[in-house]
């Protein structure tokens, strides 16, 4: 199946869906605010990214409250087809390693709306939940996946996104550093995984759907029991501490937008947790192989903690004070932000 034959398949079952629609209204926010210098503790009652076992959460954050940049809401004709408009990903292994495991050398296929291919190589595998492929260098692409796999270097320039329609500045488009077991098909093969509870929010309905998905989610942390995906399929764990991840994604015609979710695992143990790569919006798979940032949401502080995504030197504390000032437009309340400088 290729990959247009993908995207169709996956819009079959809209009901994985939770009132995405595509529309931002003429609002404004303009909301000034500074950083100043606070311990990187995360304002969560203590809830901890299981991220943090592929990288370190820094200990140089910097807490700024009631913090907005200047975005413009631009009004914008619904998207019908966010499949066509957003990139997809899929993870590959260069061959079969020992115990049946991918092998240590791999890629990230990322095909764009046009279709036009790119890979960033995965440079080691580790077997377990947190393991999988890390890439080390993922912001170097290349136009053949057979460099990542003892093939010539076939350099090509990295991906661009044109400047928001809602302004402001949320970070360059990039991959993450690390791909989970867990979050492609297979281990170590076939398209990221698509978080069935996350919620695209580009308008009020949105923020309206995501609050009510919220209240649920927060019902069913720590309860034990096996969740099914709101088509039904599946079974999936909230930890006892729900971690609520966001992306920011942007379409080819540079509408922003804000995908949702919680960090559930497919295991009772919560020892395998799928994270921010499948914050995507296309139901069939694909996940996000490409975001502007990606963060946590703790009540109504915002931050751009991400163990996978937060290396991007384009990630200033004014991305996200515009991430703030953009999830205020869109009805999602944020009062303060943590901010964590890129590593």
């Amino acid at each position: 199946m290729n990959a247009s034959e993908q995207r169709r398949v996956g819009l079959v079952d809209a009901r994985i869906w939770i009132a995405l629609a595509l529309t931002f209204g003429g609002l404004r926010c303009s909301n000034g605010g500074g950083h100043a210098a606070a311990d990187a503790a995360i304002a969560s009652g203590g809830n901890g990214s299981p991220d943090a076992a592929v990288g370190a959460a820094p200990t140089d954050a910097a807490r700024s409250v009631d913090a907005g940049g200047n975005v413009m809401c631009a009004a914008h004709a619904t998207v019908s087809d966010p499949c066509k408009t957003l990139s997809i990903g899929t993870v590959s292994a260069c061959g079969s390693g020992d115990g049946g495991q991918p092998s240590q050398t791999g890629y990230l296929e990322i095909v764009a709306p046009d279709g036009s291919q790119r890979y960033t190589c995965a440079t080691s595998w580790t077997e377990g939940g947190s393991g999988g492929y890390t890439f080390g260098q993922p912001d170097q692409f290349m136009s053949d996946p057979k460099s990542c796999c003892g093939g010539s270097a076939t350099p090509v320039a990295g991906p661009t996104a044109p400047p928001p329609t809602s302004g402001g500045f949320f970070g360059a488009p990039h991959p993450p550093t690390h791909i989970k077991p867990q979050e492609s098909a297979q281990p170590g093969a076939g398209q990221l995984r698509q978080n069935p509870f996350a919620v695209a929010v580009s308008d009020s309905a949105g923020a309206a759907a995501f609050s009510s998905a919220l209240a649920m989610w927060q019902k069913w942390a720590g309860d034990g029991v096996a969740h099914a995906a709101p088509d039904g399929s599946g079974s999936y764990y909230f930890p006892a501490s729900v971690l609520i991840n966001f992306a920011i994604l942007e379409t080819s015609d540079g509408l922003p937008v804000v995908v949702i979710g919680p960090e559930v695992s497919l295991a009772a143990d919560g020892s395998t947790p799928i994270g921010h790569p499948t914050l995507g919006v296309c139901p069939g798979g694909g996940g996000a192989p490409l975001v502007l940032m990606a963060g946590e949401l703790h009540g109504t502080t915002l931050t751009n903690h991400s163990g996978r995504f937060g290396y991007d030197k384009s990630l200033t504390s004014a991305a996200l004070d515009n991430a703030a000032a953009l999830f205020k437009c869109l009805g999602i309340s944020i009062t303060a932000t943590t901010y964590y400088p890129p590593k």
